[in-house]
């Protein structure tokens, strides 16, 4: 029998080269959820500590915002003050006045990347949204850096310090001080629209394949084929 090849008119109905309307519809919909997310996260939490002592056997939160400090500040700041560390005041970090520029830079890479999306100025994009969560941890750990070094020696206080650096992530102990921290929902909502754009296509895929490979017989799961 004779095998007749596609013809160029055939080649250009089906559009070959161009992405599906499935697949812009899949893009817009992941970039939806990145938008979502990323506009979730502006106003959550970004960094939260507890601090355990015999004294507060319930702990003492601080709650870090992109442009405030919540939480037991003020009982937070006075044992600070007791072992001469200095108190938290959201006005000394110029950085706060940075937070809704970048969330909307932030919106603004989703669009980027989705409209780019495997060319460089997408792959940047996505880069940036990466970027701005460990960005945030690490500015966060330069300030607990800060923290912990730059220590009131005048007036003494009552029980002085040596110099030392809390963990932004993870327990610090000082004296019989227990501080424990974690990421807020804040940062793991950024880094869920950076996931969501880096692989959400591929999992999407990934997704469709193991679906048709459940459906297949077992013989054919294992590459055994009917003739073999």
């Amino acid at each position: 029998m004779r095998t007749m090849a596609p013809s160029a008119e055939a080649g250009t109905a089906v559009g070959i080269g161009r992405p599906s309307p499935r697949g812009w519809v899949g893009r817009a919909a992941l970039g939806a959820v990145a938008l979502a997310l990323v506009a979730l996260a502006y106003r959550a939490p970004l960094w939260t500590s507890t601090l355990h002592a015999p004294q507060y056997p319930q702990g003492l939160r601080v709650i870090v915002y992109g442009d405030r400090v919540g939480g037991d500040v003020r009982e937070v700041s006075a044992l600070n003050h007791y072992v001469g560390m200095k108190p938290y005041d959201i006005d000394a970090f110029p950085e706060v006045k940075l937070w809704g520029p970048t969330i909307l830079a932030a919106l603004a890479a989703v669009g980027v990347s989705q409209v780019f999306d495997r060319r460089w100025p997408g792959r940047l994009a996505r880069l940036f949204l990466w970027a701005v969560p460990l960005g945030v941890l690490a500015d966060i750990q330069w300030r607990l850096y800060v923290f912990g070094h730059d220590l009131v020696t005048d007036p003494r206080p009552a029980l002085p310090l040596e110099p030392f650096t809390p963990w932004v992530i993870g327990p610090t102990r000082v004296l019989n001080f227990t501080n424990t921290a974690v990421p807020g929902r804040g940062v793991l909502l950024l880094f869920a629209a950076a996931a969501v754009l880096s692989f959400g296509p591929g999992l999407g895929r990934g997704l469709r394949r193991l679906a048709g490979w459940l459906d297949q017989p077992v013989g054919a799961r294992a590459g055994v084929g009917e003739g073999a």
